[in-house]
């Protein structure tokens, strides 16, 4: 990771609830567009910095903190009060950011997995605040989410401060060994999550499934891991079916696992996301 430090600024920011958040920013004098992104579950913000060297002569900058109780911000590790909390933490970040670096008044929202579920539901909310939304191997749902949710209610009901550990197997991550070795090493990858986060992401995504339709007024871009092991993928697609946007693309990475930047031909993904960004009006 160190090859990507440069040109990054990093920081900590207070949030709604006087928590302190950490981040990373990447200026640029002459960006077109601002991304901000949200990673995933058990993720940090450092797994991001390769962003700006893997797309060269992209006019971006990017902003990405560690959400709440993951990688260096402040927070109960793998756990949350509410699902609220994590969106009013983007909430004071974007006021951050527009404070100190003068950020603009619309974002290219980039959610990656439980990212993806934070993006939607945040934009639904923040609509003029989005450009345009990508969502990379969006958490909308569980495989087999329905037990799940029977066995994590009983589990909640005899053993309220469960924590689950090892959540995510880092073989269904990726096919590059040396991108395993990187997340089994990371010191900064959480290794665990409550009872009571897994209950409220639950909620979440069955939210959504309840939604007669979505419509978005920007252009909204999936994409999907063709050999995807950790969401539901029938639930990604079926999201994307009821969506109704100003335009929006399906693109599948065929033979690709979950993490589909980190993968052996990642610059596929990135080449996609380039275009993307390019593309931005």
């Amino acid at each position: 990771m160190g090859d990507f430090l440069a040109g990054w600024i990093h920081g900590n920011f207070e949030s709604w609830d006087k928590s302190k958040l950490f981040y990373r920013f990447y200026p640029s004098p002459q960006a077109r567009h601002t991304v901000l992104v949200i990673h995933g579950f058990g993720e940090h913000s450092g797994r991001y910095e390769k962003f700006p060297a893997r797309m060269p002569g992209l006019r971006a900058q990017w902003a990405v903190m560690d959400l709440r109780g993951m990688g260096a911000s402040g927070g109960e590790r793998g756990d949350v009060r509410s699902f609220e909390d994590y969106l009013k933490d983007i909430d004071a970040f974007i006021v951050h950011l527009r404070q100190k670096f003068v950020a603009p008044e619309k974002f290219i929202l980039f959610g990656h997995s439980l990212g993806g579920l934070l993006a939607v539901h945040w934009c639904m909310r923040r609509p003029e605040c989005i450009k345009t939304l990508v969502l990379s191997v969006p958490f909308l749902g569980f495989r087999g989410q329905a037990l799940l949710c029977v066995l994590n209610r009983l589990t909640r009901l005899f053993l309220p401060a469960f924590v689950y550990k090892n959540p995510i197997f880092p073989k269904v991550l990726s096919h590059d060994a040396a991108e395993i070795a990187s997340y089994r090493k990371d010191p900064l990858i959480l290794r665990q999550i409550s009872a009571r986060l897994v209950g409220e992401l639950m909620l979440r995504t069955e939210a959504l499934q309840k939604l007669p339709a979505i419509s978005l007024p920007f252009p909204v871009t999936f994409l999907s891991a063709g050999q995807e092991k950790v969401v539901d993928p029938k639930a990604v697609r079926r999201f994307f079916e009821r969506l109704a946007a100003s335009r929006k693309e399906f693109f599948s990475f065929d033979g690709f696992y979950h993490e589909i930047f980190n993968e052996t031909e990642q610059e596929k993904a990135f080449n996609v996301l380039k275009t993307i960004i390019e593309d931005c009006v």
